[in-house]
């Protein structure tokens, strides 16, 4: 205790939150040195990707982060994306340095249609213009937890027998949110706790599903609308710092209070209000003193993820990992990650692109394989390609699956001072639409090295692009019969990519996906695709012969 103050606070300074408040309670003299301001200050900024000076509506950085706690993970990960069928839904996080809150917006995108071009190598092909521009819905957050944010009022336990319904805490509690401008509109903030790996298999319900990487997966199931002590986290160590769940739901009546039910006093039965049979009332409604009924409407529980940041930040070695934004014609503007794992980090292929093997891979592996329905497959593809009508033996030379990367492009590719890119690419959808859905691949370059090369662009607008194999993910509207398709992707840069999908009887189109630069997005709101990169993205170069010095 003799020791100078400013020791005292920079051993301190080393200590997590919890600890501090073990330290405040041990005595006086370690209860003001454990309060000073720049300890719990620097503790904020260590969660903000732009560090805060300023304490807003609070007295002391300690009370602001007492405030929020548990919820600095949130505006420290910044990115999440959300499981509802199908469309999902991507969020941006941000701390209001004003009034203190952290808010989570939708990231929405537009572009404006233009007629299409041909594609010089095939009149048949259409080539889509796409010009996005996306923004943060700053008129309506998702997620609102202001620093004086009230605390929902419990909702009865249906299954009083069952033991594993998570106890009142803190952590169980969830956080009212101010989020509708709608009378009767309500939502709340729920926190959720990991599901140990252990208990995760190929056909467990989690989010984000197992191809996406991630730190900690939760489950998106539940009988007991996420209550139990196997959703609710019931002690700090437990809140998961990767997942939580928002619960939206609709009430009829005045806004009260502390919103979560709809009471109806004596003579006001719902039977003769709504019907008993109606399929958004709770089975067996609560009678309390009065005679009136207590009936639970209609909700939805959303389960949010994030992706560590290490998957989709772009690296001189993986320069196309990122968040981008897709044309999907009439689907419009859709959301995806782009990942690009280690050897040792990939997962089997998805079994339907087995009928691809030949045309993906060609004799580099099993083509000696017995299994004659590769074999069938490739020459049926190759067979579609040379009786497609209306196609010049130009875009036959170019389109046909089998055909082999010019030997001259590659040497050119390799010269010393450049970057040869190599390994897996896999695009992922974080939104979706009736077709395909959030959670799926949209598609995926098993090999973007000379092994997957096809050719070196020489037609505009690709021009210096590297063009590899990959396989397009389709399927019938609400996900039937889903199959992938013989795909080409054009490396065009490390900002901007596009993708033929060239099977004829299919598809005959090529259209663009951009980056999106989410520093940009957090800081500005807004962001218009195409211009010059920030610091958070790969600089625009040729993809043909990207500079080691990327």
């Amino acid at each position: 205790m003799d020791l100078p103050s400013e020791l005292i606070q920079h051993i301190l300074a080393y200590l997590e939150p919890v600890d501090l408040a073990n330290v405040a309670q041990t005595c006086r003299h370690l209860q003001i040195e454990s309060y000073d301001n720049q300890i719990w200050l620097r503790l904020i900024n260590r969660y903000l990707p732009t560090p805060i000076s300023r304490l807003g509506p609070m007295k002391s950085f300690r009370e602001l982060y007492i405030a929020h706690h548990p919820h600095w993970f949130l505006p420290q990960n910044r990115i999440w994306f959300g499981d509802t069928e199908p469309s999902g839904k991507l969020l941006v996080t941000r701390y209001d340095e004003d009034n203190g809150s952290i808010n989570a917006y939708t990231v929405v995108a537009r572009t404006p249609r233009g007629l299409p071009t041909d594609w010089e190598l095939d009149p048949d092909v259409q080539i889509h213009t796409f010009n996005p521009k996306v923004w943060l819905d700053l008129n309506q957050p998702v997620v609102k937890l202001q620093v004086d944010s009230r605390r929902a009022e419990r909702p009865p336990n249906d299954y009083p027998s069952d033991r594993s319904y998570a106890s009142e805490s803190v952590y169980t509690s969830e956080i009212l949110m101010d989020t509708f401008v709608d009378s009767g509109l309500y939502s709340s903030f729920m926190l959720c706790r990991n599901l140990p790996a252990a208990a995760i298999t190929e056909g467990t319900s989690v989010w984000p599903p197992l191809k996406y990487p991630a730190h900690g997966r939760t489950r998106n199931d539940s009988h007991n609308r996420f209550n139990s002590t196997g959703h609710k986290p019931t002690r700090h160590d437990e809140v998961s710092q990767t997942n939580f769940r928002l619960r939206k739901w609709v009430e009829y009546t005045g806004r009260r209070a502390t919103p979560s039910l709809l009471s109806f006093g004596p003579g006001e039965p719902f039977q003769s209000t709504f019907g008993a049979d109606l399929p958004f009332f709770a089975a067996g409604p609560n009678l309390h003193a009065g005679g009136g009924v207590r009936i639970r409407m209609p909700e939805d529980i959303t389960t949010y993820a994030t992706l560590p940041e290490g998957s989709f930040a772009p690296t001189p070695q993986k320069p196309w990992q990122g968040i981008w934004v897709g044309d999907y014609s009439a689907h419009g503007c859709e959301f995806l990650v782009i990942h690009q794992p280690d050897k040792q980090d990939e997962r089997p292929l998805p079994s339907g692109m087995d009928r691809l093997r030949h045309w993906l891979y060609g004799d580099r592996r099993g083509s000696d394989s017995s299994d004659s329905s590769f074999t069938s497959a490739a020459e049926d593809l190759d067979q579609s390609v040379v009786t497609g009508q209306g196609s010049s033996s130009q875009a036959l030379e170019t389109r046909t699956l089998s055909h082999p990367a010019d030997a001259h492009a590659q040497d050119n590719n390799t010269e010393s001072g450049h970057f040869t890119p190599s390994g897996r690419l896999e695009a992922m959808k974080l939104t979706g639409d009736p077709y395909m859905p959030r959670g799926e691949y949209t598609f995926i370059a098993p090999e973007i090295g000379d092994a997957g090369l096809v050719r070196i662009a020489e037609e505009e607008p690709f021009k210096g692009a590297r063009v590899v194999k990959s396989a397009g993910h389709i399927a019938n509207r609400g996900f039937r019969d889903d199959s992938y398709m013989a795909c080409q992707l054009i490396l065009i840069s490390p900002n901007r990519i596009a993708q033929l999908w060239q099977e004829i009887g299919h598809f005959g189109h090529i259209s663009f996906f951009h980056r999106v630069d989410i520093d940009t997005l957090a800081r500005d709101g807004m962001v218009q695709t195409g211009t010059a990169a920030s610091s958070a993205t790969v600089p625009e170069s040729s993809a043909a012969s990207i500079d080691v010095q990327l």
